[in-house]
Parts: structure tokens; C-alpha cells; sequence
């Protein structure tokens, strides 16, 4: 189990404001970017071996509609809802994952619009003051760049993928992961 605190949240402008961000492989270059919030979490888990010990951290990435919904993966078997998110492995382009996790949950055009918050996150063991390890959340926003109106768009699923459904969202669903809020967090900067 996983819990995890949020220490300082600062106010960004909506997505619709921010500047594109094309490629990068340190979140550390949006810290003072006007328009990306940055906030510092905590997440303390059971013990040092957790899914976050060895990657960066993970691209998340809100696709919206012009219903004013979010894209979300179900997976099939644990039928939990999140938004499409990858690990990001030391070195790699943060924005290219960001488009690789989208496009293996819908075959939907979309673009990346920019980076709605970017959260630095102290893992600790239960039990121990310092954290074991850093990793970084980077919440994408994306927008859909075809017809809304196509077959695709309603159903958003993409074929090929054995584990996660795809469906569109105008509220965060009661089946997000359990002990650890920021699935939930991320998918209401998106909807209310």
C-alpha cells in the first residue's frame, strides 16, 4: 500500500495557455516554466521494493474531447480507470512516452497541448526518514485532432491492446487504484 501527500501546490493557468513542450528528458527544465505547476509529493510504501524504483517516473497524459471528457484506460481484469500513463526510463524523451502511452490505449488523433503539472515524488519505506528514491509525474494534456464526431471517437479503444479498455469520462470513476491518490488527483485536473 502506498500513501502519498501533497506538500505545495501552486495555481497554473489552463492548458489552453501553456506553450507546447516537444521533447525533454530532465522534468527538472519545467520547474520554473510559466503555466507548469510543480508540487513535491510523498509516498510512502510497505518497503523499498514498489513499482518506482527503478524509472524515472511516469508520463501521464489527459486526452479531452469537445464534450469536456477525459480519455481513460480500464484495464480489463482489475477493472480500475486511470489516464494513459508509461514509465519513463533514465534518459528517455518524457513527451515521446507520453504520445507511445496514448497511442497504444486509442488509435485517436491527438496532440500533445503541453504539461498541466510535473510532480516530484520522495519515496520512503514505512519506517524511515529519508526517502530511498525521486521520480517525477508528468501530467500531459492532449486534445483530439480529428473528426469528434467519427466511430473512432466513440469508441476509443484500440484493438491491439490485451489489457486496457479505452472509453471517455465527464467525472472521475469510483474505480480508480486504491492507496494512492494521485490517479484520482490527475484525472480531476481534467473533469470535476
Amino acid at each position: 500500500m502506498t500513501e502519498t501527500s501533497p506538500e505545495a501546490i501552486d495555481d497554473a493557468p489552463p492548458a489552453e495557455e501553456q506553450p507546447p513542450v516537444e521533447s525533454f528528458s530532465d522534468p527538472e527544465i519545467l520547474r520554473d516554466r510559466a503555466g507548469v505547476r510543480f508540487t513535491h509529493e510523498e509516498a510512502v510504501h510497505d518497503d523499498r521494493d514498489h513499482c518506482n524504483t527503478d524509472i524515472d517516473g511516469r508520463a501521464v497524459v489527459g486526452v479531452t474531447n469537445d464534450a469536456g471528457e477525459v480519455l481513460l484506460a480500464v484495464h480489463r481484469e482489475e477493472s480500475v480507470a486511470m489516464l494513459p500513463h508509461g514509465g519513463v526510463e533514465p534518459g528517455d524523451d518524457w513527451a515521446a512516452v507520453a504520445r507511445q502511452t496514448v497511442e497504444i490505449t486509442t488509435e485517436l488523433p491527438f496532440e500533445i497541448d503541453g504539461v498541466k503539472v510535473v510532480r516530484e515524488i520522495d519515496h520512503f519505506a514505512k519506517g524511515e526518514d529519508e526517502p530511498h528514491a525521486t521520480t517525477y509525474g508528468v501530467v500531459f494534456h492532449a486534445s483530439l485532432t480529428g473528426d469528434p464526431k467519427s466511430a473512432s471517437a466513440e469508441s476509443p479503444s484500440h484493438d491491439d491492446n490485451e489489457h486496457w479498455d479505452a472509453d471517455w469520462f465527464g467525472e472521475a470513476p469510483e474505480n480508480t487504484p486504491e492507496g494512492f491518490d494521485l490517479p484520482e488527483d490527475d484525472i480531476r485536473l481534467f473533469v470535476d
